[in-house]
């Protein structure tokens, strides 16, 4: 997660040839099906939590996101009940899988050597066999966000740069592989990228760090992401060094959309990760343009992060509902309405 740097000059023109682009892009996807409502949950999914927006809003809810790190011991660990929990409430259960231990609150990543020399792959194993098992179908979001230095996957903080690209699709290809090999083909892989890269490629002359430089291969893929937020103005230059400002849905996706579009163009693209705070703006206004451009764009889901944490996020907080149930009739219905690729079930 990360907030949307102020944008230069030569920002707002490379903007304006996106939103160009795009129009090429999405001629024709409103004939495509109707985008899936998500929820990104921070913490172990509950029924709660899935019923609280459902109830408020009336929106059928058909895919829930959450987080899984690795355990330190490597002893296998799979979250049957959270993905029981997400099927009763009839969505699909979207894991995001992060490489990292955490002991005593910090952060360690995984080391990508250990992964690719095979030193995790009893745990990877046993997690692709608990995943086969469960029968339906699972979305997994390995190693989301890695063009942001936040995360560095496969080494520490100070080993991302230029090899980080090679490595992350190493890892990627590695572990979808150990997912074939356990006959795990209820398991779609998704690659999800943030909105911005960080180190930006421009501002920070980080070249290597694109989102296309990260990409698996068609191959290894099964369905494309992208994460982004809307800081509004709760970023000051007294404070934080910069001033953030309100943007757009379509602002802060676009470069990205364009981007997965012309790397995949027939793979389905899934926000996994959106929200907005109500500081600067009109939030609600937000959230309705966020879901229109879903529509318009043939998005296959929209999942917003509700949580109160390092802003309050939560899609009915600074928002009006009687403005927002309205867009009910926009969603797909049903979670096997989603325009997700069939992949074979293991009988």
């Amino acid at each position: 997660m990360s907030a949307v740097r102020r944008r230069s000059g030569a920002d707002g023109v490379r903007f304006l040839a996106a939103l160009l682009a795009l129009l090429a892009i999405t001629t024709g996807c409103q004939s495509s099906p109707p985008p899936g409502f998500g929820l990104a949950l921070h913490g172990e999914p509950s029924h709660e939590a899935i019923d609280s927006v459902r109830k408020t809003l009336g929106w059928p809810v058909s895919l829930v996101v959450f987080f899984v790190h690795w355990p330190a011991d490597r002893q296998p660990a799979f979250p049957d009940q959270a993905i029981q929990t997400i099927r009763d409430a009839g969505a699909v259960p979207v894991i995001t899988w992060e490489p990292m231990t955490v002991e005593s609150g910090k952060e360690t990543a995984v080391a990508a050597s250990e992964i690719l020399d095979g030193h995790w792959n009893d745990y990877i194993d046993a997690f692709a066999v608990s995943a086969r098992d469960s029968g339906e179908r699972i979305i997994l979001r390995f190693a989301h966000e890695m063009n942001l230095s936040r995360y560095h996957w496969g080494g520490s903080g100070s080993e991302y740069g230029p090899q980080s690209p090679g490595r992350y699709r190493a890892m990627f290809r590695h572990i979808r592989e150990r997912f074939l090999l356990q006959g795990a083909d209820n398991v779609l892989f998704a690659f999800c990228p943030n909105a911005e890269s960080l180190p930006h490629p421009v501002r920070d002359g980080a070249d290597w760090n694109t989102a296309s430089a990260y990409y698996p291969g068609d191959d290894a893929v099964d369905v494309l992401g992208m994460d982004g937020y809307n800081w509004g103005t709760t970023f000051t230059e007294q404070e934080h060094g910069w001033n953030s400002r309100f943007t757009a849905f379509a602002e802060i996706f676009s470069p990205l959309y364009e981007e997965l579009r012309t790397l995949a163009p027939h793979k389905p693209v899934v926000v996994f990760e959106t929200a907005s705070v109500a500081q600067g703006g009109d939030k609600t206004a937000w959230i309705k343009d966020a879901v229109h451009t879903a529509r318009s764009w043939g998005l296959a889901g929209l999942c917003w992060f509700d949580a109160d944490k390092e802003r309050d996020w939560r899609l009915t907080s600074g928002s009006d509902p009687a403005k927002l149930r309205p867009l009910v009739g926009i969603f797909a219905p049903r979670s096997d309405a989603l325009d997700l690729p069939a992949r074979e079930q293991r009988s």
